[in-house]
């Protein structure tokens, strides 16, 4: 659909280059953004990073970032207020690499997860000149940005270092945790970083390990959307209902007999009830009953108990109908208006 715009004279107006829209804006953040339209609809050509974060509604982090941004690839440029060229952070693009080269100081590898507990700072002259150094490390921060489909800050290549020299990682783990968190739909560097450090916390550390628990995880969630579409579930799970999947998943329990438990649930009580078929699988776990042919035995057994007229017989099934109707009504008794399900 096509649409025709009126921009009506609200006021005054404020030029923006042609460059921001031609060559920047998909590759550029959002917030990076928002601070350039408010450096350039601003009167005064001295920009306060306090005022500037307040207006656009950004962490004086990012508004900095943003300004060198800009500055960096040649949109704006930046100054200090007492005339100091501002040192621009490093930016890759079209495989070039323009910063000034420093000195550059140790650091400190951490030897096991519980070493690791914070982040090494790096000065925009330390990244320079790593990054000019090292082509796998030049090349790991090409492979990202194509990754995320945008230009990386200095703020960001930071986060990326720290994960390669202090954590050690790979260039080839961290560039497949970061296609793992863009595949889930977190494309920010600071939740790539976050998932980094912890399963290296974890003592997930090399590249097989690395591997090893993406497949787990993706294996995981796949798990988990199937239980949803079995169970009829459009919106995201609570964390008490994820709790329960887990253990499901932690017990053994394929998706084809979360569907039987479901059945039952539904068939018994007319609703979903995650601790009712919680009931149902703790059941089947003391009876060691882990698949459908397993399953129709035993209800098999039941269901010839029923036809017996022996008075007081024990039902031998792998689930106490009565036994699970009493624990639904006991829950529903003491709900204090929680949705434990």
């Amino acid at each position: 659909m096509n649409y025709k715009i009126d921009v009506k004279q609200w006021g005054r107006f404020f030029s923006v280059p042609c460059s921001v829209v031609d060559d920047y804006i998909l590759l550029s953040d959002g917030d990076f953004v928002k601070v350039l339209l408010c450096i350039l609809c601003s009167n005064s050509n001295i920009i306060s990073v306090e005022n500037l974060s307040k207006q656009a509604g950004v962490s004086e982090e990012k508004a900095e970032d943003a300004i060198i941004h800009w500055s960096t690839l040649g949109v704006i440029s930046a100054q200090t207020e007492d005339g100091k060229a501002l040192d621009p952070q490093p930016q890759i693009h079209n495989n070039q690499v323009s910063a000034s080269v420093g000195t550059v100081e140790s650091i400190s590898i951490p030897k096991s997860p519980t070493d690791a507990k914070t982040r090494v700072k790096y000065s925009t002259r330390e990244i320079a000149e790593k990054i000019d150094a090292n082509d796998e490390l030049k090349g790991l921060f090409d492979a990202m940005q194509t990754v995320l489909k945008r230009i990386i800050n200095g703020t960001e290549m930071a986060a990326i270092l720290n994960l390669y020299e202090y954590y050690n990682y790979s260039a080839a783990s961290i560039l497949m945790i970061a296609e793992f968190c863009v595949k889930i739909g977190k494309n920010r560097i600071a939740y790539i970083e976050k998932v980094a450090k912890s399963w290296f916390e974890q003592g997930i550390c090399t590249y097989s390990e690395v591997e090893a628990e993406i497949v787990r995880q993706e294996a995981y969630q796949s798990y988990e959307k199937s239980i949803m579409r079995v169970f009829g579930v459009q919106n995201k799970l609570s964390k008490r209902q994820q709790e329960y999947v887990s253990q499901w998943n932690s017990m053994g329990f394929s998706v084809e007999m979360l569907e039987i438990a479901y059945d039952i649930c539904m068939n018994n009580t007319n609703k979903l009830s995650f601790p009712y078929i919680n009931k149902i699988l703790e059941n089947w776990v003391k009876k060691n009953i882990r698949t459908p042919k397993q399953y129709e035995k035993d209800d098999t057994s039941y269901k010839n108990n029923m036809k017996q007229t022996v008075s007081g017989e024990k039902k031998d099934t792998s689930y106490d109908l009565n036994e699970l109707q009493q624990y639904l009504l006991n829950y529903n008794a003491v709900k204090d208006g929680g949705n434990k399900n």
